[in-house]
């Protein structure tokens, strides 16, 4: 049966392997889906153990003891009991039968799933080709930037976490030996401190990623739980892992006092739990104490139950011995971490201002680097062009690997900024290679690394893109590369809703109400859309011309379905608007928005080469891929070789997994 179902006041998809009432959605693991399914299709009628056994596990030879856990998850998703049997009745001696009635579903119609449907209706009820023209071209634009910021979108982050509902990232994971560092709480007096204690917290989880002995959830998963009510083994579950570690910091004076606790995430029993208290001065010695107190304490649980790599040092033995430094470092990273432009670019002075105080600190160096890095890009709302700020950033880059060569942080970014911003591919790839055999465990090095595989046609990429998603399984890029599978097969709307759901754990950030935007204009809700551009424009920079593209179109798109003629501007007013910014501004993939609007091949031509001369990061999408049909085969093999795409491509070897 796998048909959706109606069991009681439940709703039951077993192909998403969902259970639905009202707003309530559970998500179940495939084998108890499969029991609830094979009861259903007796009817109410008792299904003994053995017919479980040979429908769910044909061929198997599996324990009682499985199939009752199955039952039990069951109960405990519709909130039932053994004792009072309401959902499942056990019959003693024989098996297992359903007590609320089962009936057909009929199946919801997918309104966004052509073009023609409702969730598209606005874009072609407006009357006049220009109208419907530019406005399903602008639609398709605004899709097409997502798909080229998050190339060779795959299924393999979607499966069976994808649904439609706004609790989708509330789905628990199948657990794996695994740890999460969650966010440290802050006890001290002063509250302004708190980026100390987010900063201990994420040294500990890297120095934990390092040292190669256990997967180590990343910093945008583990931290979307901070200042949440839930407890460790729920959180264990919707992690997937099966250890927590939690804690607290104390900061006084030049004091420090920190307390950790392992938890044992199935069970919710302590496994290990220490206090330390030292100076300042000594702070990098307390985080080489708990993390090999850590290390040797998981370690020996699960000695030959995980794959480990070349092991790590915990805390680099070269970093800053000054305490300050230390301090500005952690205020820069914690303003890295925000999604919105102005905190990002204000990081750059933090890092700086260390470096100052130690001219050898190559974490502060690669920090500068990253932040230097992210503000020639405009996923999130950065306007400046690639060519004015990427030299700077492989400067740092490539100074802190003078002092630390093993810095995996620098190499990754450093290979990022090759590829991206210098068209240096070979070089940039080998980098980001190093970068992730040094460090398995780094979600963002991964998923670079995985992505430009991908997109380069070469081996490997599944592999790394999916244990990119199991480390970092709440983070932004892969809800938002779920989001652009759904578009993909045009269900516009469900790609709207789950882009949403990064809104959960960062509801006024910059880059999750932008590409919200986007996909409620892609699936026809102006007004939707509308929201999240008031929300976005409240962070972001006074001038921001993708705002003002998709403001543009969630205006065009409210205003639909009447008589009136076509809206102001047209196309060809909204190009020239962009092309004339485009020159000091850095616009929103323009070279899109000139593919995809009906533009002649000669503005196409300048567009992409106005990118390569601007050194834009998604031309890479463009040049690795089909030859767009406006732009003439001469112009076409001219850009490759500007950019050294036709002698990369021309002398690639195949790719063999670092693992």
């Amino acid at each position: 049966m796998s048909a959706d179902f109606q069991l009681g006041d439940w709703v039951v998809r077993p192909q998403r392997r969902l259970i639905e009432r009202g707003d309530d959605a559970v998500h179940i693991k495939p084998k108890p889906m499969a029991v609830l399914e094979c009861l259903a299709a007796a009817g109410g009628e008792p299904v003994t153990r053995n017919e479980l056994f040979d429908t769910v596990w044909p061929g198997g030879t599996v324990s009682d003891d499985t199939l009752t856990a199955c039952i039990s998850e069951l109960r405990k998703a519709f909130g039932d009991t053994a004792r009072e049997s309401r959902v499942i009745e056990t019959i003693p001696k024989t098996g297992f039968r359903l007590v609320l009635p089962v009936s057909a579903v009929t199946p919801e119609p997918q309104r966004e799933a052509h073009p023609s449907a409702d969730g598209a209706r606005a874009i072609h009820s407006f009357p006049g080709n220009r109208r419907r023209v530019i406005l399903f071209s602008l639609t398709t634009l605004l899709l097409l930037v997502v798909a080229l910021a998050i190339p060779g979108t795959r299924t393999w982050l979607v499966g069976e976490f994808l649904t439609s509902s706004p609790n989708m990232t509330d789905s628990p994971l199948e657990q794996h030996p695994g740890i999460a560092v969650l966010p440290f709480v802050n006890m001290s007096n002063d509250p302004d401190t708190e980026y100390f204690s987010d900063g201990i917290s994420e040294e500990l989880l890297n120095a934990l990623a390092n040292s190669n002995r256990i997967p180590v959830i990343a910093r945008t998963s583990s931290f979307r739980f901070k200042d949440q009510n839930r407890g460790v083994t729920e959180i264990g579950r919707l992690l997937g892992v099966t250890d927590v570690l939690e804690g607290s910091v104390r900061r006084a004076g030049s004091e420090v006092r920190v307390t950790a606790h392992l938890i044992d995430a199935i069970t919710g029993k302590q496994k290990w739990s220490n206090a330390y208290q030292r100076h300042m001065r000594d702070i990098f010695a307390l985080q080489r104490e708990i993390t090999a107190d850590i290390v040797e304490q998981i370690g020996t649980a699960l000695e030959g139950s995980i794959a480990t790599g070349p092991g790590g040092q915990l805390v680099p033995a070269d970093r800053t011995r000054n305490p300050d430094a230390y301090n500005l470092y952690l205020k820069g990273m914690q303003l890295l971490s925000n999604n919105n432009p102005a905190p990002r670019a204000r990081a750059v002075a933090y890092f700086e201002r260390a470096i100052a105080l130690d001219s050898d600190y190559a974490d502060a160096w690669a920090g500068k680097g990253k932040a230097l890095y992210e503000l020639g890009n405009p996923n999130y709302g950065n306007n400046r062009i690639p060519a004015s700020i990427y030299p700077e950033a492989i400067a740092a880059f490539q100074r802190a690997l003078e002092i630390d060569p093993q810095n995996a942080f620098a190499l990754g970014w450093l290979g990022m900024s090759l590829i991206r911003n210098d068209f240096k591919w070979a070089e940039g790839m080998e980098l980001l290679k190093r970068s992730v055999t040094l460090n398995p465990n780094n979600a963002d090095q991964l998923s670079n690394y995985g992505i430009y595989l991908q997109r380069m046609n070469m081996e490997g990429s599944e592999a790394v893109l999916d244990r990119a998603f199991r480390l970092d399984p709440y983070g932004f890029w892969p809800i938002t590369i779920r989001a652009n599978s759904l578009y993909r097969k045009g269900l516009w709307l469900d790609a709207a809703r789950v882009m949403e759901t990064s809104l959960i754990g960062d509801p006024d950030g910059y880059a999750p109400n932008f590409l919200s935007a986007v996909f409620n204009v892609g699936a026809g809700r102006g007004e939707a859309a509308e929201i999240y551009i008031r929300k976005a424009r409240q962070v972001a920079h006074p001038v921001d011309l993708c705002l003002d593209m998709f403001q543009w179109a969630a205006d065009s798109l409210r205003e639909g379905g009447g008589e009136q003629e076509c809206c102001e501007p047209s196309r060809e007013q909204v190009w020239q608007q962009i092309w004339e910014r485009s020159q000091t501004e850095h616009a929103c993939h323009f070279g899109a928005y000139a593919l995809r609007s009906g533009l002649g091949s000669e503005d196409v031509v300048r567009a992409f080469e106005l990118m390569i001369k601007q050194r834009h990061a998604h031309v890479a999408g463009h040049l690795f891929g089909q030859r767009p049909k406006q732009i003439p085969e001469a112009d076409w093999q001219r850009m490759k070789e500007m950019t050294g795409v036709a002698q990369f491509q021309s002398r690639q070897k195949k790719h063999t997994d670092p693992w």
